[in-house]
């Protein structure tokens, strides 16, 4: 899931140019299957480039995770993880259980081995990640939860069940399944592979 505060940082807006790059992919892919072309945008006067822009995906998906973000941030402090930042968020979710290495982060996340690896030094200093020895590579380390971050995660992943629930309330249950699907397929067909969220 991609989650974004609005004070997007440097390492935030490059995962945002990576996404965007592979929606384009996407884009131009879905553009060259029956006969459907990308219109030109360019000619658009400009109330009407600023009425499409409200409808596209990508500001869509960034303007809902910036609000589930916000909103699970204020939940978490409220439960005690004061020290949590919208920044923890998306390298968070992309811990393995068994432990994930930085290298594998960074791929994920779109960002350099280097932010992850201060994003992680932060984290660790909050006490919800760890650094641990790679059994299979000796060269490597593993990034992995604390004690403390495995309950973190645990009561993030209750308060985002929470916070979607009040999404499903406006949607109803049968759009929000479908919704899921469809983005669901969406990133299948734009990151096969799974790098980015396996």
């Amino acid at each position: 899931m991609l989650l974004f505060h609005s004070g997007l940082d440097v390492d935030n807006v490059k995962s945002l140019a990576y996404f965007v790059n592979i929606l384009s992919y996407l884009v131009n892919d879905i553009s060259n299957v029956g006969g459907w072309t990308v219109p030109s945008f360019r000619d658009l006067a400009p109330a009407d480039l600023r009425a499409h822009r409200e409808t596209v995906l990508l500001r869509l998906l960034i303007r809902t995770s910036q609000t589930e973000t916000a909103d699970l941030i204020a939940r978490l402090h409220a439960a005690g993880y004061a020290s949590v930042q919208p920044s923890y968020i998306g390298l968070l979710g992309n811990v393995d259980t068994e432990g994930t290495r930085i290298v594998t982060i960074a791929n994920r996340t779109g960002n350099t081995r280097q932010a992850v690896s201060q994003l992680v030094t932060a984290i660790e200093a909050a006490g919800f990640l760890e650094r641990t020895p790679d059994a299979e590579d000796g060269r490597a380390v593993l990034v992995r939860h604390t004690a403390a971050g495995r309950a973190l995660l645990a009561d993030a992943l209750e308060l985002m069940a929470e916070i979607e629930a009040g999404y499903e309330s406006v949607i109803g249950p049968t759009r929000m399944r479908a919704l899921k699907k469809a983005l669901a397929e969406i990133a299948a067909s734009a990151d096969p592979s799974g790098r980015l969220g396996t």
